[in-house]
């Protein structure tokens, strides 16, 4: 997360113990698996290219795909579900590559509320907004041993929700947010330490943050090579001229692309082409969260903008409080800043236009729950933003479903749509090579072969929006 949040008001414990009284009653149970067949489909298998594999009939047995033929073709299988996919095209389930899951003691250290009572974070509500969105895989930048049990919870069916990929995070000193969301390491000793502590725990991610120092960097990204673990994340030491030495085997990953915006005083242009090739001959891949940064301006300058957008009512209460009422963003604007990050979104447009032209790989990324970034529905803001910076649709789909499954080596299992790849699809009402916007225009999701309609995804969201209403607003939710 970007910056760390202050104390959230002496309200919001009425609020938690609001919602906490509600949970059990809209309990839902996960759903069995059931046997498919989605026929007169159109395929769009995200493999290089973009065909389209028109007047297909998919089946899919046990949350895998058995059959993929020509509907003429198809025999007629029997005691299975049937469902009709004329006029409707099926994809790959879609991928956040940069997010923040939540967790009871997550929210106690990023809030700095110790006393925040236990049970206020149920895994299948902070995951449904990312389910209800197609969002079938989330890989969370700062993952804790809660997340650990979280990813559990999702791989043994207990919860349904999206494959969760995580990365343990490790600052220099002091932290830029609270020891326990994040190690701290501030010599080259404490680096190796913390890289060891972290594959102990179960990591193979580390996630660097801005504060490490270069040797500290090189200490981490030497150990994690050792272990065979991957290292991602910012750029240390902003402004220090010393980019290029962060550049080396196993630094893999930039989770923003205004780390770069922001290795200068003020973004410089004419050093993308420098960036590119570091980027490239490292083999660097980029989180562009290009999203994170237009919403960051829209709250700067309208403040009111939050409170107009609907998605906000399926935070979690505590999310909402620091959202509507301490929101830092708001609490930090003024003309300069306003300048600044006017000046960072123009520079990140052309840099992730680089980017893609020269081969890199961008991966789709929101940096969520972060304040004004709203789980599952960002995805799809991040997918126009990225063709709004000059990515073609294709492009942009295959950084939210091919190219984030090669980068986390599951390509076997996920990333396009394949005989014996897991079936996590999107069924849509209209076809997003034509108009990125698409991708929200979800019919049903599948997900290990549960097949959830547009209707059934939005009960459960009407639910959980009401047992996330402040007192006496649920009404105002349901009408």
């Amino acid at each position: 997360m970007k910056r760390f949040l202050s104390r959230a008001g002496a309200g919001l414990l009425i609020v938690l113990i609001h919602a906490l009284a509600l949970q059990n009653a809209f309990a839902t149970d996960v759903m069995p698996g059931r046997n498919l067949v989605i026929e007169n489909v159109a395929i769009l298998p995200m493999k290089p290219g973009g065909r389209v594999l028109n007047e297909m009939t998919v089946t899919v047995i046990d949350g895998r795909i058995t059959s993929m033929v020509r509907s003429k073709d198809a025999k007629v299988v029997d005691n299975i579900t049937r469902i009709s996919g004329r006029g409707k095209w099926l994809m790959p389930a879609l991928t956040d590559m940069h997010t923040h899951l939540e967790n009871d003691r997550l929210l106690r250290l990023y809030m700095r509320q110790p006393d925040l009572p236990d049970g206020l974070v149920k895994t299948e509500d902070a995951l449904l907004p990312y389910l209800a969105n197609g969002v079938l895989q989330i890989f969370v930048m700062s993952g804790m041993t809660e997340t650990m049990r979280q990813q559990g919870e999702v791989e043994n069916s207990r919860v349904l929700g999206p494959r969760i990929a995580m990365a343990a995070m490790i600052d220099g000193g002091p932290p830029m947010l609270p020891e326990g969301m994040t190690r701290v390491a501030t010599t080259h000793d404490a680096g190796r330490a913390a890289v060891r502590a972290a594959a102990q725990d179960g990591f193979d991610i580390i996630k660097v943050y801005s504060r490490i120092d270069l040797d500290t960097f090189n200490a981490i990204v030497d150990e994690a090579r050792r272990l065979n673990m991957r290292v991602i994340g910012h750029i240390p030491q902003r402004n220090k001229g010393i980019t290029a030495k962060f550049f080396q085997p196993g630094y893999s990953l930039v989770a923003h692309a205004e780390e770069f915006a922001q290795q200068t005083a003020e973004p410089s242009e004419k050093d993308i082409p420098r960036f590119v090739m570091m980027a490239k001959r490292n083999g660097t891949a980029l989180v562009a969260t290009l999203t994170l940064d237009d919403r960051i301006l829209e709250q700067l300058k309208d403040p009111a903008s939050l409170e107009r957008r609907p998605e906000i009512r399926f935070l979690n209460p505590a999310l909402q409080v620091v959202v509507l009422k301490h929101n830092p963003y708001v609490g930090a604007s003024s003309p300069a800043y306003i300048a600044q990050v006017e000046r960072i979104i123009k520079f990140n447009k052309k840099l992730v236009h680089a980017f893609a032209n020269a081969g890199i790989p961008v991966l789709a990324g929101t940096d969520a729950p972060v304040p004004g970034i709203v789980p599952g529905f960002s995805l799809h803001d991040e997918l126009e933003a990225l063709v709004a910076a000059g990515m073609t649709n294709e492009q942009a789909l295959a950084s939210a479903t091919r190219l984030p499954a090669q980068w986390l080596g599951v390509s076997r299992d996920r990333g396009t749509i394949a005989v014996g790849k897991q079936a996590d699809l999107l069924l849509l009402d209209a076809n997003p090579l034509v108009k990125i916007t698409n991708t929200r225009r979800i019919a049903a999701v599948i997900t290990k072969g549960h097949y959830l309609p547009r209707s059934e995804l939005d009960g459960r969201m009407q639910e959980l929006a009401t047992r996330f209403a402040p007192p006496g607003d649920a009404e105002k939710v349901n009408k």
